[in-house]
C-alpha cells in the first residue's frame, strides 16, 4: 500500500537504454490496472530524479486512476547510466521506456506525464512521435525559459498544470496550451515545486487520467 492506496509493493526496474541502464520505480494498483503512465522528472543538473516529490505525487494520482506508474531516471539522473543530454538523448530514453511498458502491459494504453524538464522532454516526444502514447500531462512546463515546440495542431488529449507563483512559468504564455485545445489548470499561490499544494498535483493527475479512461 502506498499513501493509503491499495497497491502492490514498489518494484525497482532496470531497462537497457541507448546510453546504458535506465533505472525506474514501478508501482501498480493491487487490482488490475487500466493503463500505464511514464513519469519524467525535473532537471537532473538541479537534483531532479524519479524521487522528486512532485513526481511521486503524480504517481499517486496515476495509481488512484487505476494506472500503473513508472517513475524513470533519465540518462545521467539518479541511478541511471549516461550523461545528461539537454533533452535530445532523453527522447530515446522515453521511447525505450514506453516500449518496455508496452511489453509489460500489452493491453494497456500508455500515457506520458512530466514535471518541468520532464514536461519539456515529454511534450517534445508526444508531438514528434504521434501515436506512441495515448495522452500527455505536463506539470510546471517551463515556458518562461524555453520556447514552445514549433509543431502546430498538437495531438490530444493533453492537460497542463502550473502554479501562478511559478517563476519558470509565464502565465500569459500558457495561452498557447488553450489555443491547441488542451486543458490548463492554474493553482493560485502555488510555486514551482507546489510546496503545500502537492495534493493538487495528485488530484490533477487522477482527474484527467480518469476522464480520459472513462
Amino acid at each position: 500500500m502506498v499513501r493509503g492506496i491499495d497497491s502492490l509493493p514498489p518494484e525497482k526496474v532496470s531497462i537497457a537504454g541507448p546510453a546504458g541502464e535506465l533505472v525506474g520505480t514501478l508501482e501498480s494498483p493491487l487490482l488490475d490496472s487500466e493503463a500505464a503512465v511514464l513519469l519524467l522528472h525535473p532537471h537532473p543538473l538541479h537534483g531532479g530524479s524519479r524521487r522528486n516529490n512532485v513526481v511521486r505525487h503524480g504517481a499517486l494520482g496515476a495509481l488512484e486512476a487505476k494506472c500503473a506508474a513508472l517513475r524513470l531516471d533519465l540518462r545521467g539522473a539518479g541511478e541511471s547510466d549516461g550523461v545528461h543530454d539537454e533533452g535530445a538523448g532523453e527522447l530515446e530514453d522515453v521511447d525505450i521506456a514506453l516500449s518496455w511498458l508496452g511489453e509489460r502491459f500489452p493491453a494497456h494504453r500508455c500515457f506520458i506525464w512530466g514535471f518541468s524538464f520532464g514536461a519539456r522532454v515529454g511534450l517534445d516526444f508526444y508531438l514528434s512521435h504521434p501515436g506512441r502514447s495515448a495522452g500527455f500531462l505536463g506539470v510546471g512546463w517551463p515556458n518562461a525559459i524555453h520556447s514552445w515546440p514549433k509543431e502546430k495542431d498538437w495531438p490530444r488529449p493533453m492537460a497542463f498544470l502550473a502554479g501562478d507563483k511559478d517563476e519558470f512559468v509565464d502565465q500569459d504564455g500558457m495561452s498557447r496550451v488553450s489555443d491547441e485545445g488542451a486543458d490548463f489548470v492554474s493553482i493560485s499561490g502555488a510555486g514551482h515545486f507546489f510546496q503545500g499544494d502537492l495534493f493538487q498535483v495528485r488530484d490533477f493527475t487522477r482527474g484527467h487520467l480518469s476522464k480520459w479512461l472513462a
